[in-house]
C-alpha cells in the first residue's frame, strides 16, 4: 500500500513538472517566438509635434529588444544625424529607457506617446510633421526588416517638406516588422 502512494505521489510530481514545462513553453512562444512582420494599421491621429512648429520633426518610436531593431539600427543613426543638419529636430518615443537604442537616439529627448495614439501598432516606427506642424506621415521606416536610404519610406518624406512640399501619408494599411510596444514607468 505505502509503494502505491508513493508511486500516485510520483504521477502526481511529473504531471505537474510537465504542466509547468508546457506552460512555460507557452508563454515563451507567445512573448518571444511570434511572427513580427505582419499587417498593421497606422492612423495618424493629429497631435501636436514634440516642439514648437517652426522645422520638420521626426518622432523615432523604438521599443528595446525588438528583433526587428537589428535592421534599422545604422540607417536610423546615418539618417538622423543626416537630417540634423539640415535643421530637422528629432525627439524618440516608446520605451523610454536608453538600453539598446541606437547611438542617435540616445541623446535625443524623450517625448511620450500621446493618449490619442494609444493604439499605436508597434515599433520601430515614425512620425513626421511639417514646418509648419501639421502631421504628414506616421508608419514604419520601410515595408521590411531592414531598412536603407534606398527603401525608407521616411527619406521622400522628409525630402518633400524641407522643398516645402505638402504630405499627408496619415492612415496606411502596411505589412512590416513591428514589436509591441511596452511603456516603461516614470523615472525609468
Amino acid at each position: 500500500m505505502h509503494k502505491v502512494h508513493r508511486n500516485v505521489w510520483v504521477v502526481l510530481l511529473l504531471a505537474c513538472w510537465v504542466a509547468g514545462l508546457v506552460w512555460a513553453l507557452t508563454w515563451y512562444e507567445s512573448r518571444y517566438i511570434k511572427p513580427f512582420e505582419r499587417p498593421a494599421l497606422f492612423d495618424g491621429v493629429s497631435v501636436a509635434p514634440p516642439f514648437e512648429a517652426a522645422a520638420v520633426q521626426v518622432l523615432h518610436v523604438w521599443q528595446a529588444g525588438c528583433p526587428c531593431n537589428g535592421g534599422h539600427q545604422a540607417y536610423v543613426n546615418e539618417m538622423t544625424e543626416r537630417f540634423a543638419q539640415q535643421g530637422v529636430l528629432f525627439a524618440r518615443s516608446g520605451q523610454r529607457g536608453l538600453d539598446a537604442l541606437p547611438q542617435a537616439l540616445r541623446q535625443l529627448p524623450y517625448w511620450p506617446m500621446p493618449t490619442a495614439w494609444s493604439a499605436w501598432p508597434g515599433a520601430p516606427a515614425v512620425a513626421i510633421w511639417g514646418a509648419d506642424g501639421r502631421l504628414a506621415y506616421v508608419g514604419p521606416y520601410s515595408d521590411g526588416a531592414s531598412c536603407s536610404e534606398d527603401s525608407s519610406f521616411v527619406e521622400p518624406v522628409i525630402r518633400a517638406l524641407l522643398a516645402g512640399r505638402q504630405v499627408d501619408i496619415t492612415r496606411q494599411d502596411t505589412v512590416s516588422c513591428l514589436c509591441d510596444i511596452e511603456q516603461s514607468e516614470p523615472g525609468e
